[in-house]
């Protein structure tokens, strides 16, 4: 319940900060006429948008080795992932005529995974004798908390929701720049 609440608080200021921006280039260039250039500038203006943030939080079990006490390790992990999702912005196609003004988005793709290194908390360690390497462990633990939040995570969920938002915030962008003179379609 607390990840979506996150997510859904990231959301609403992502939109707040796409109006404000939208309302500040608006009248920044009122006088300018509407043209597909234009809109692709203020497009790019935004670049790499992220729309969706998910914070994850799961628990991972790590073992390595053979032998138990020898060469055998393994423990229990719990780790924070923050996973980013959005549009590349600089990849919009706009097209303008008498009418509307189309802007057709980028597929939605995973902008990162990064697990949060400061959150992982281990618990039932088993040492081995032959096995210790504390560095490449903490690598590898790393590597499987990322592989973990990878296969858990509804992907495409999370691109569809960072998909809805990229929308609305296209549309908050750019219809305060046709001022209603043409019919916006975001596809």
């Amino acid at each position: 319940m607390d990840k979506i609440i996150i997510a859904l608080l990231l959301v609403v200021i992502g939109l707040l900060l796409g109006v404000f921006m939208a309302n500040y280039m608006y009248r920044k260039r009122k006088g300018e006429s509407i043209t597909s250039s234009l809109i692709s500038e203020r497009l790019s203006d935004c670049s790499d948008l992220t729309t969706c943030n998910l914070v994850y939080v799961d628990l991972v079990k790590y073992e390595q080795g053979t032998i138990p006490l020898v060469t055998k390790k393994a423990f229990s992990m719990i780790y924070s992932a923050n996973i980013r999702a959005g549009i590349d912005l600089n990849e919009a196609e706009v097209k303008v005529n008498p009418t509307t003004v189309t802007v057709t988005l980028p597929e939605t793709v995973i902008q990162s995974i990064e697990v949060d290194t400061s959150s992982l908390r281990f618990y039932d360690e088993k040492l081995a004798l032959f096995n210790w390497q504390n560095k490449e462990d903490i690598a590898a633990a790393i590597a499987a908390a990322r592989k973990d939040a990878e296969n858990n995570v509804n992907i495409e969920k999370l691109k569809i929701q960072a998909r809805k938002q990229a929308e609305t915030v296209v549309y908050k962008l750019i219809e305060p720049a046709i001022d209603g003179s043409k019919k916006l379609v975001v596809k």
